[in-house]
């Protein structure tokens, strides 16, 4: 019997994502927001390697980085904010 890999194992960018906030902000407060979003609540979504959980917001804009590490906002209906 094989294993499924965890969410964690699935998405690690968006897991060590998750755990610097929880980190920075407490687990609780995070993990409430999280467990919103898996109930149906647009409160948390993540998406990495073709994996998605949570639930997405109506997305208006979206907060992109280029290759500097320097973060830009990307406005709903350019190329890369669909």
């Amino acid at each position: 019997m094989t294993t499924k890999p965890s969410m964690r194992d699935l998405m690690p960018e968006c897991a060590a994502f998750i755990d610097s906030v929880r980190a920075a902000i407490g687990a609780e407060a995070v993990d409430a927001q999280i467990r919103k979003g898996m109930r149906g609540e647009p409160t948390f979504w993540a998406s990495e390697n073709g994996h998605e959980i949570g639930t997405r917001q109506v997305q208006t804009s979206a907060v992109m980085w280029d290759a500097r590490g320097v973060s830009y906002e990307v406005i709903k209906g350019s190329e890369q904010c669909k």
